[in-house]
């Protein structure tokens, strides 16, 4: 019996679309897809779904899943040009998201607080670091979610830019003999679910995940998708953004002498 999102006119287009673009492969492939979609569905569109959204940035793709079993590889193998990037796929669930964000699935009128999805995002970074370590070529991870209010209220810059700086707080300086404030109330972060950071020896800024070079962020439950993508400060394996030139890439710089950390997005901070 057919899932919900399998009865829906968009999904049977994509499968048929996903199921044609596999057979001109070895048929393992398209197997090994089928077995997905009968298991996991929203993570089986989740791979067809950015297959899509990468050939639509004329993007060569190509599967890229060892057959033989030797042990897990990025999903698409991609060339733009004389470049080639891998990109793995890891999908938040409808049914994750609601309940990460506290955001309903379907419309509603009701005020709900809202959480932003940082939080499964990190955990989806650190959990495919070790996939991405032993290709040739930049790796990025796609993750995505079919949960559209969720990933509108989570893919802007304002909580994506956390991603790259941890979660931020406001802080100040206080003179421990007045008791008053000195100077300016400022942002601070311990770097908790920073995505490619972490706390160093001496209070300095460490790297942490280097085998993923950035992260794309796709609202797949939107018309047309919604994508943003941050970039790791010291990869492995730099990704270059202009074979994406579609996708804003938000990028960290870190002043290792101060601790400071400025995160910058090429079309500015604002949506």
């Amino acid at each position: 019996m057919p899932s919900a999102l399998r009865a829906n006119v968009f999904f049977q287009t994509l499968e048929a679309e996903h199921r044609r673009w596999l057979s001109e492969f070895d048929p393992q492939y398209l197997g090994n897809w089928e077995k997905l979609l009968n298991s996991d569905d929203e993570a089986a569109f989740a791979e067809a779904g950015v297959r899509r959204l990468l050939q639509g940035y004329a993007i060569s793709v190509e599967p890229n899943e060892d057959l033989t079993g030797a042990g897990p590889r990025p999903d698409f193998h991609c060339n733009a040009d004389d470049d080639k990037f891998y990109v793995e796929v890891t999908n938040i669930s409808i049914a994750s998201a609601t309940a990460k964000t506290g955001i309903p699935a379907e419309a509603s009128r009701e005020a709900v607080p809202s959480r932003p999805l940082n939080p499964a995002v990190f955990s989806k970074c650190v959990a495919k670091a070790a996939q991405c370590a032993n290709v040739d070529a930049p790796a990025l991870v796609a993750i995505t979610t079919f949960h559209g209010f969720g990933a509108m209220y989570s893919f802007k810059k304002m909580f994506v830019s956390e991603l790259l700086t941890g979660e931020t707080k406001i802080a100040c300086t206080i003179d421990k003999r007045t008791g008053n404030r000195v100077g300016n109330p400022c942002q601070t972060t311990e770097l908790r679910s920073a995505a490619f950071l972490r706390p160093g020896d001496n209070q300095e800024v460490g790297y942490a995940r280097s085998p993923i070079s950035g992260l794309l962020l796709c609202a797949l439950g939107l018309e047309p998708p919604r994508v943003l993508a941050v970039l790791h400060p010291n990869p492995a394996r730099p990704f270059n953004p202009g074979l994406l030139p579609q996708v804003e890439f938000g990028q960290i710089a870190v002043d290792h002498a101060s601790g400071g950390l400025d995160v910058q997005w090429p079309g500015g901070d604002h949506e």
